[in-house]
């Protein structure tokens, strides 16, 4: 039997597994041998070894195609392994670590391939995963924003419903999200990181700097349309999952989201996170931006609830839209054969136009 914790990562995770590409039969192996939280970062580590050994031996044998799926889940694997794991921080970046080696491995090989660019800002970088569909560029393309718990890693396929409708996709890892919380937090204006990556963008011959969307699921639901207000060279908006103010939900949220969060943000309570949550708001923002926008959210979403949808388009003007998925869960991840498509398909012709 599950602890309660344990209980509640399932609950409100193992669609999102199964939506970013684990295999049903390695979920069925971590639900048959983890009882207890401690015990789910090393089982996911050992699944992803599995999957390493099996790129390896595809690479070798010059099977590149199959090398390049078999890194691309040992990625997310790593990921997942580490993404609710806080007990020791050094232990946390060095599973992120892997999870990096791996996706790099795993880059040239994968269908649309990956480059792996880095995004100058504060006076370092923080990376980000480029990939360009079929044909000649310049190409539009949508920039993916992490949630306080995933990282540019878990978008694979995701990235996939852009790239067949000929959009170029850029996940990265803003300050605070997979390694970059070594050196910075989480902050509330997130216009100023998505100027950054914005600014490399322009830089390559292969993007269309006048095609630029932004995306963006949980936290980052509210971050893109927070760095839309701000960033007036984006021409697409959409948000997920999203929330309006984050101090009004914060005592519903579910306790794995606060622990998350105090992790991004620095805190060293749940007390003093909560304090940290009151600059995260939508409240006077939403008006300022100019390009259109799509926000989306699902009626049983457990962490974001769905009420915080009406008041961000509430706020948001004319050029803004709304669907609600009533059957979703946080972030539709349990039905990604309706939200995923809607998203993809808007982001395409808001970018053609």
């Amino acid at each position: 039997m599950a602890d309660k914790e344990l209980q509640d990562t399932i609950q409100l995770r193992y669609p999102r597994l199964l939506t970013a590409g684990v295999d049903y039969n390695d979920a069925q192996t971590v639900l048959r041998q983890v009882t207890r939280m401690d015990q789910w970062p090393g089982v996911w580590e050992g699944l992803a070894d599995l999957h390493e050994g099996l790129g390896a031996a595809a690479l070798d044998a010059g099977h590149t195609l199959t090398a390049g799926e078999a890194y691309q889940r040992a990625a997310l694997y790593h990921h997942i392994g580490q993404s609710v794991y806080f007990a020791d921080p050094a232990e946390k970046a060095r599973m992120q670590g892997r999870q990096r080696a791996a996706y790099a491995k795993a880059a040239p090989h994968l269908v649309f391939p990956a480059r792996i660019i880095d995004i100058p800002y504060d006076g370092d970088s923080f990376p980000a995963n480029l990939r360009l569909p079929d044909g000649d560029g310049p190409f539009p393309c949508v920039l993916l924003t992490c949630g306080a718990d995933s990282t540019k890693e878990e978008f694979h396929t995701l990235e996939n419903e852009f790239l067949r409708r000929g959009v170029a996709t850029c996940a990265y890892d803003g300050p605070g999200q997979s390694l970059t919380w070594t050196k910075w937090r989480l902050r509330p204006d997130w216009h100023v990181p998505v100027a950054a990556v914005v600014d490399a963008l322009e830089a390559l011959t292969d993007i269309d700097s006048g095609r630029i969307g932004i995306w963006g699921r949980s936290y980052g639901g509210y971050a893109a349309p927070r760095a839309a207000a701000g960033e007036s060279r984006l021409a697409a908006c959409i948000s997920i999952g999203g929330f309006y103010r984050l101090s009004d939900i914060w005592d519903r949220c579910p306790a794995a989201v606060h622990e998350t969060l105090a992790f991004g943000f620095g805190d060293d309570s749940i007390a003093a996170a909560g304090k940290t949550a009151e600059q995260y708001s939508l409240e006077g923002v939403l008006g300022n931006i100019s390009c259109p926008l799509l926000i989306v959210h699902s009626g049983q979403d457990r962490v974001c609830p769905v009420e915080e949808s009406q008041r961000m388009i509430d706020e948001a003007g004319d050029d803004a839209e709304l669907v609600v998925f009533p059957e979703g869960n946080h972030v539709c991840d349990n039905i990604p054969y309706k939200a995923r498509p809607v998203m993809a398909d808007w982001m395409a012709e808001k970018l053609s136009a």
